[in-house]
């Protein structure tokens, strides 16, 4: 083995050492966080009177860290609300969410829920019942 081909052999086991044992730093990103907790809660949930009625949902979304949240609202009858929402959080907390529903017509009676969901986290089925005048 000629010595241009030893200096050659011996550079190469050196790079490959290198990329081996070397831990790479560059490219090192922080830990997105993750939904640890989803909550939701329909008011009124027992409603009695004139109708139509605008059932209020408020409820949280909580992380452990920065991350961008996309959740999506399901229903029981079917809909999926006012399509997919986000939320932007630059570190750990909760933030708030707040939709509506109106329906119900004179006479009519109805339980229904609603909850948000995002991947695979889900809220609790915040449910609720109308009983509408005649």
């Amino acid at each position: 083995m000629s010595l241009l081909s030893r200096r050659i052999l011996a550079t190469l086991i050196v790079l490959s050492a290198c990329l081996v044992f070397m831990t790479p730093q560059a490219g090192i990103s922080a830990k997105y966080g993750q939904v640890t907790e989803m909550r939701l809660e329909a008011t009124p949930n027992d409603f009695h009177g004139a109708c139509p009625v605008t059932i209020n949902f408020h409820g949280s979304i909580t992380v452990d860290g920065p991350n961008t949240v996309t959740y999506g609202i399901d229903r029981s009858d079917g809909a999926t609300g006012e399509g997919k929402q986000e939320l932007h959080f630059t570190e750990a907390g909760t933030k708030t969410v707040h939709f509506t529903w109106k329906l119900g017509a004179a006479g009519e009676e109805f339980k229904g829920w609603a909850l948000i969901g995002s991947g695979n986290s889900r809220s609790n089925k915040a449910e609720f019942q109308i009983h509408c005048r005649k």
